[in-house]
C-alpha cells in the first residue's frame, strides 16, 4: 500500500513558502506520495517531479466559476477562463478533473454550486484538512456518494506539519498511470485529520510576505 496525499501546495501558489527539498524530506519521513496542485501553476509539480520523481503533477485552477484541480497535466493551463473552457483544456490533455474542497462556503474560491451540478468531475475532494466547518466536508461526501463520483482526499498542506494529515492509502501502481490511479482509488482506504486554524493565519502572513519581497 502506498499514501497518497491528494492536495498540496510548493512555495509556487501565492500563499506558501514550502520549498521543494522540504516537502521531499517529510513527505519521505511520513511515508507520503503528494499530488503538487499548485495555485495557477505547474511549475513546482514538474521541478518536484524531475528533483524527486514521487509525486502527481497537478495544477489548482481558478475559473470564473471557482476552483478546480487537474491531475497527470502536462501543460499549464491559465487561470481565469471559463469553467468549461478550462474542462475541455483538462480533457484535451487527458487529465483527471478533481474537484477541491466543494461546499466550503468560507472560501470565495470554492466551485460555485451551479456549477458543480453540471459538470462531470472524476474525482470529488470528499475531505479537506484546511475545511472549517465539517458540515462542508459531510457534504461533499454525501454529494460524490449520491452521484457516484470516485472520493478523494487531501491536507490542501500550504506548510510542512500538514503534509499527511489526510491521504489515501492504495495499492502501489505506476505513478504514470491514470488508468491505474483512478482504478486503485475505487478501494482506498481514507485517513483524515483536521489541521486546525492556526495554519489560515500562518497563510495569510505568508501571502503577504511574498507581496512585500515582490
Amino acid at each position: 500500500m502506498i499514501k497518497i496525499d491528494i492536495h498540496v501546495h510548493t512555495k509556487y501558489s501565492r500563499d506558501s513558502l514550502l520549498e521543494l527539498k522540504t516537502i521531499s524530506k517529510l513527505c519521505s519521513r511520513k511515508g507520503i506520495i503528494p499530488v503538487i496542485s499548485d495555485h495557477n501553476s505547474l511549475k513546482g509539480a514538474l521541478q518536484y517531479r524531475k528533483l524527486f520523481k514521487d509525486c502527481i503533477v497537478g495544477e489548482e485552477i481558478n475559473t470564473s466559476q471557482g476552483e478546480i484541480t487537474a491531475l497527470f497535466l502536462n501543460n499549464e493551463i491559465p487561470s481565469g477562463l471559463d469553467i468549461d473552457a478550462t474542462i475541455d483544456r483538462i480533457r484535451e490533455q487527458d487529465a483527471v478533473l478533481y474537484v477541491p474542497h466543494p461546499f466550503d462556503s468560507l472560501r470565495r474560491e470554492t466551485i460555485k454550486t451551479s456549477a458543480l451540478s453540471r459538470i462531470k468531475p472524476d474525482i470529488i475532494e470528499v475531505f479537506n484538512s484546511r475545511t472549517v466547518l465539517s458540515a462542508s466536508n459531510k457534504m461533499a461526501k454525501e454529494f460524490a456518494i449520491k452521484n457516484k463520483y470516485l472520493k478523494g482526499v487531501g491536507s490542501d498542506a500550504h506548510t510542512g506539519r500538514e503534509i499527511g494529515n489526510a491521504f489515501a492509502a492504495v495499492e502501489d501502481f505506476n505513478l504514470d498511470s491514470k488508468k491505474d490511479f483512478l482504478r486503485n482509488l475505487k478501494d482506498a482506504k481514507f485517513y483524515c485529520r483536521k489541521s486546525g486554524l492556526a495554519v489560515h493565519a500562518v497563510t495569510f502572513f505568508e501571502k503577504r510576505l511574498k507581496l512585500v519581497r515582490k
